[in-house]
């Protein structure tokens, strides 16, 4: 009995290493197929970070030459102001151009505040009120003129910095 009982032994030993190898094998092949896809996925998401810096940096590089021609802009437009200021006392002579129901009607609407100086000592002050001369109005629409000016910039920048360029899709 021996003799069968080794031939089972050494049969059922075959087996047992034919299917340890048929695992080890089936494992390495099933390894190399997923290590192949984590390489691709690796790749992928290379890719994908590359592309996301590359937009980015495009994203900040125009925002930057943005900001340098909005800076520009402004810098232009407050030395424009500061001139046109200065001529005022040139061209206008100081006349009253509204007077206090038409200035509290004014700091009533929205957007608008309508800071005039308090009227000049004396009796024709006493007389006057609070009044807004042409002087007071050309410095007021000015300022107005040039807040109006910037917020139209501003937009004007964020709408190109939001505009996606033609090469970009």
């Amino acid at each position: 009995m021996k003799p069968e009982y080794l031939a089972d032994l050494a049969g059922l030993l075959a087996l047992i290493l034919g299917a340890a190898l048929c695992a080890w094998l089936g494992y390495q092949v099933g390894q190399r197929d997923v290590d192949a896809l984590r390489a691709q996925y690796a790749r992928g998401l290379a890719t994908a970070a590359e592309h996301a810096s590359r937009k980015l940096l495009d994203a900040v590089e125009r925002g930057d030459l943005l900001t340098l021609e909005l800076a520009a802009a402004r810098l232009a437009a407050e030395s424009h102001s500061q001139e046109l200021h200065h001529d005022i006392p040139r061209v206008t002579d100081g006349r009253a151009c509204l007077r206090e129901p038409a200035l509290r009607l004014l700091d009533r609407a929205p957007g608008l505040s309508v800071h005039v100086p308090a009227p000049a000592s004396g009796a024709a002050a006493a007389d006057a009120g609070r009044v807004a001369t042409d002087a007071d109005v050309s410095h007021w629409a000015i300022d107005a003129g040039a807040q109006y000016a910037e917020c139209a910039r501003r937009l004007d920048a964020l709408i190109r910095w939001h505009a996606q360029p033609a090469d970009s899709e």
